[in-house]
């Protein structure tokens, strides 16, 4: 039988670091359907309640990253003006 361990994230590490309190939930991963919404199902919450990470390059000033709730859409030119690039681009 093979032992069960759970893999932590960079941010949950980040968590740990700052003493803040989390909760980590496993879920299945289908490589063929990664979306937010999807594990938020498997999770058990709505995806208001579930974000997702995006990282993002502008034209000016480099790499940001984008923290959103699972069920919104990122608005490409709304960051872009707030981080003082004129366009931005997912990174691969």
């Amino acid at each position: 039988m093979r032992p069960h361990y759970v893999v932590k994230t960079n941010a949950a590490r980040v968590l740990d670091k700052l003493g803040i309190k989390y909760e980590l939930r496993e879920y299945e991963v289908d490589p063929d359907d990664l979306s937010a919404e999807t594990v938020a199902a498997k999770v058990g919450l709505p995806p208001e309640q579930l974000f997702k990470t995006l990282a993002v390059r502008g034209d000016r000033n480099g790499i940001h990253l984008a923290v959103i709730p699972a069920n919104e859409e990122l608005d490409f030119k709304t960051l872009a003006r707030r981080t003082g690039d004129r366009k931005i681009d997912m990174v691969p």
